[in-house]
């Protein structure tokens, strides 16, 4: 397949994507960034960029001098967990339409836990976001978020609910650098099998991340309830020389 349109570096990573779920399996090895480069009629650039990207996101180890390999498994949503992104990101990086049903918000007195959570003072007010994210109208996760208020925050996403919580707090000057995030694996409560449209009792993975400004600022606390069946999370971890 030659690409000849002019979002190469997105159909370049679409088509090497396409490649592995068609014909590699765990720890095959792919063709190298020339042989890529020759069958899509694209530059070298435009493919290691590509390769790079879905190194980030998990799906692909590369060793110099030794190749690239596949170290995901087909038919999941793919994320390299070390990365922050956000769900939408994490959707559209696996070429899926991301989208968001069952949205409610509003404004709320922290109760003592969150308080705990966020470290925030008594009576401090956060925005609470609550919906069902969707990769092409499918639902792959629930996800609560805690934002602590400031004027005008209630007001911004009242005209958006649709809008990504990340470029959201970018508006508001609250940019994510980092997060600190805990994972557990747990059970669906009646909650989640509405919303996730469970027919039982289901094992989810429950992600709780409190995400910080360059400045160390808590600006974010999330916990997103993940179905086990459409995402996979990977980390690589390499040996200390």
């Amino acid at each position: 397949m030659k690409l000849t349109t002019l979002t190469l570096f997105s159909q370049a990573k679409n088509e090497i994507m396409k490649m592995i779920n068609d014909n590699y399996s765990f720890m095959d090895k792919l063709p190298s960034e020339q042989q890529f480069a020759e069958q899509m009629g694209v530059s070298r650039n435009t493919v290691r960029e590509a390769l790079k990207a879905l190194e980030n996101e998990g799906v692909l180890l590369s060793r110099h001098g030794v190749g690239t390999f596949v170290i995901s498994t087909p038919g999941h949503l793919k994320h390299n967990i070390a990365v922050l992104n956000s769900t939408t990101d994490i959707i559209a990086n696996n070429g899926y339409q991301p989208g968001s049903r069952s949205v409610h918000f509003d404004k709320r007195t922290a109760p003592a836990e969150i308080r705990k959570r966020m470290n925030l003072p008594e009576g401090q007010e956060y925005l609470y976001i609550e919906r069902v994210r969707t990769a092409d109208e499918r639902p792959i996760a629930f996800v609560e978020d805690y934002i602590p208020y400031q004027d005008g925050l209630l007001e911004l996403f009242s005209t958006d609910s649709e809008t990504p919580v990340f470029p959201m707090l970018d508006q508001m000057g609250k940019k994510a650098a980092f997060s600190n995030c805990t994972i557990h694996a747990v059970l669906s409560t009646p909650k989640h099998q509405k919303y996730l449209a469970l027919p039982d009792i289901t094992s989810l993975l429950l992600l709780q991340q409190n995400h910080y400004s360059n400045k160390g600022e808590l600006i974010l606390y999330s916990e997103s309830y993940f179905l086990t069946n459409e995402l996979e999370f990977s980390l690589v971890r390499s040996a200390l020389d």
